[in-house]
């Protein structure tokens, strides 16, 4: 008993020295922690974001990109029936109503970041883009078509296997006569009172078997949601500052805004907006043209079809500016040449986007020179970020389609 009193009494503690000490080393080694923790904190919000962006950019642009590939579905070519399209006015700029045939793309170049789209106002500098054709909605009866099967005994749409491919008897929908002639023409056939359309179960009395050609039915809307006012579909894209200022993210850089895609309603005219994506600095669209009808691209222009550039590819490219201006209604017309319908290769969309959240860490060069077609896009192809953006990383987007239901691609 008395040896273990002995060995505690000889124990020594720490000194106060050597408690200073540890802690001096701990507080040191805590620091160091929390500062490499914040930095990897702040570098995976950099990464989370830039995917984020990543993941929003492929879901919002391929709706994009499915959009123009679709562009000229269900449309006539020949002048028809008086019509009503896009209401407000920078829409409506867009439209041929009230009896043109419609064109599948419409295009204005460089928005003035003046004109509104109900109190959303498109950025300066970026291109506004109108699709038209049937399936240009999201409404189900709009993604529906058949064709009518003629005989000497009965005129009858036909009828596909699987019960959600066909029509609702009170579906909307409009009937095409097609001719393969030199070119292919396709005309709109009135329903019997008259009117570019009629519900499904009613719409092909006027028909007889006496009837020649190929007669196609397209849907438009559903008889639930209202009668249509033009006889097709319509999706616009651009990209705005948001009507309230609040719903544009607050890690957005200074002077961006959100892509949207917006529908024209068949009940008003007025446009139904969704946003795609967020942070989007410029949109803008290049055009390539076969004008010779060689089947090559020889031309390429801008959004409006105004600013020209030869395809240096092609040793028979052009040399003088064509007749393609998007800026008349009438370039719809089969005897305007080049058309849309008729020369019309391929789209191009540039669209740049905010990569991640501010990096004060990071400048971004000045001016951003990311287009290929320099000269038709912005002033020498270049964006000049302000002092606010180059905090940031930018990234570019490119939409290439071919679209499948223009002439110029069949």
């Amino acid at each position: 008993m008395n040896r273990v009193k002995e060995i505690f009494c000889k124990s020594g503690g720490f000194t106060l020295i050597e408690i200073m000490i540890v802690m001096a080393v701990f507080i040191v080694v805590v620091v160091i922690s929390s500062n490499t923790f914040t930095t990897i904190l702040h570098h995976s919000g950099l990464i989370f974001k830039s995917e984020e962006s990543n993941i929003e950019g492929i879901v919002g642009l391929e709706m994009f990109r499915h959009d123009l590939q679709q562009a000229g579905y269900g449309l006539y070519t020949e002048q028809g029936p008086n019509y009503n399209e896009a209401a407000d006015t920078l829409p409506a700029t867009n439209n041929d109503a009230p009896n043109n045939a419609p064109r599948p793309l419409v295009f204005l170049d460089n928005m003035d970041g003046i004109q509104s789209v109900n109190s959303y106002v498109p950025l300066a500098g970026s291109d506004y883009l109108s699709i038209k054709g049937t399936t240009a909605s999201t409404a189900t009866t709009a993604q529906k078509w058949t064709f009518m099967n003629i005989s000497s005994t009965h005129v009858l749409p036909n009828t596909w296997a699987s019960a959600a491919d066909n029509f609702a008897p009170t579906d909307n929908v409009i009937v095409l006569q097609k001719q393969f002639g030199n070119p292919p023409r396709t005309s709109l056939i009135p329903s019997q009172t008259g009117s570019f359309f009629s519900a499904y179960n009613s719409g092909f009395a006027n028909m007889s078997s006496a009837m020649n050609g190929i007669y196609m039915v397209y849907g438009i809307n559903s008889a639930a949601t209202a009668n249509p006012r033009f006889p097709f579909n319509r999706t616009d894209y651009f990209i705005a500052s948001p009507a309230v200022a609040a719903n544009l993210p607050t890690f957005c850089a200074q002077g961006t805004g959100i892509l949207y895609k917006s529908t024209v309603n068949q009940s008003d005219g007025k446009l139904n907006i969704m946003p795609l994506l967020d942070c989007v600095l410029d949109m803008q669209v290049v055009l390539g043209w076969d004008t010779d009808g060689d089947g090559l691209i020889d031309t390429w222009t801008n959004a409006d079809g105004t600013n020209f550039l030869p395809d240096p590819t092609n040793v028979s490219a052009l040399t003088g500016p064509q007749n393609i201006s998007l800026s008349s209604a009438q370039n719809n017309s089969l005897t305007t040449v080049p058309n849309i319908r008729n020369n019309l290769k391929m789209i191009k969309v540039y669209i740049v986007v905010q990569d991640g959240r501010k990096d004060t860490s990071f400048t971004s060069a000045s001016p951003l020179k990311l287009y290929d077609e320099l000269s038709l896009t912005r002033p020498n192809g270049s964006i000049v970020l302000t002092p606010a953006q180059r905090n940031y990383r930018w990234k570019l987007y490119r939409i290439i389609v071919r679209p499948k239901n223009l002439l110029a691609n069949q």
